[in-house]
């Protein structure tokens, strides 16, 4: 490739990255609001599961409190604006995120372990352990990336997490559609452990889609 070429191909790969960004975060936040408003909220709403709910006051409400600080903390790590203006601040929420991260994801595998649904077990429990344990295993790489100062690995790392903190989300927009039903037993148990995959697999492929769809010059 011609050297004069090199800056237009750099610059348009650039824009492209801009625009996709916002794009992105635009469909997550689309789809985390949908959700949130017209499944989760109607859910709480249901005699059934406040009864349930108050059985375990110490374990749903921490777990729920740090999904939602976890869900909310995640993208402004994302901002280059923000991590070269306050780069303290910029620690201070990968920090919280962390936290966040290590109480939410043990109280997804007791309160899996604790709903004893007799039709899902133990398949709801292994679903949930291997979410929970991969969510736990990618937060804390990318937390030991940043400490120890490797940060493209680290950004790498973080963009894996997030995905799986987006399972929440992800499982629950794909159970809205018809070819997933029923979703009882070793099905939905199936379905988590597909989004948890696809949560890793697709963020690889975004991490790489340079190296995978461009020759190096």
């Amino acid at each position: 490739m011609p050297v004069s070429l090199v800056p237009k191909q750099t610059s348009t790969l650039s824009h492209q990255r801009r625009l996709f960004k916002p794009a992105l975060w635009i469909v997550m936040a689309t789809a985390a609001l949908y959700i949130i408003f017209h499944i989760e909220v109607p859910l709480l709403r249901q005699h059934a599961e406040r009864n349930y709910f108050r059985t375990i006051p110490f374990l749903i409400f921490p777990h729920i409190a740090a999904g939602i600080l976890a869900l909310l903390s995640g993208p402004p790590q994302f901002s280059n604006r923000l991590r070269r203006r306050s780069p303290e601040f910029h620690r201070v929420l990968g920090r919280v995120y962390v936290i966040s991260v290590l109480i939410a994801a043990p109280l997804a595998i007791v309160l899996a372990y604790n709903r004893r649904i007799p039709h899902m077990m133990p398949y709801f429990l292994l679903a949930s352990g291997l979410q929970a344990s991969t969510w736990i295993v990618t937060t804390v790489a990318a937390f030991l990336t940043a400490r120890n100062r490797q940060i493209q690995q680290h950004r790498q790392w973080m963009v894996r997490s997030y995905a799986v903190t987006f399972t929440f989300i992800g499982i629950r927009v794909l159970v809205q559609f018809p070819f997933a039903v029923p979703h009882t037993g070793a099905n939905f148990s199936l379905e988590i452990v597909f989004v948890t995959f696809m949560a890793i697999l697709l963020s690889d492929i975004g991490l790489s889609w340079h190296e995978l769809f461009h020759r190096r010059t």
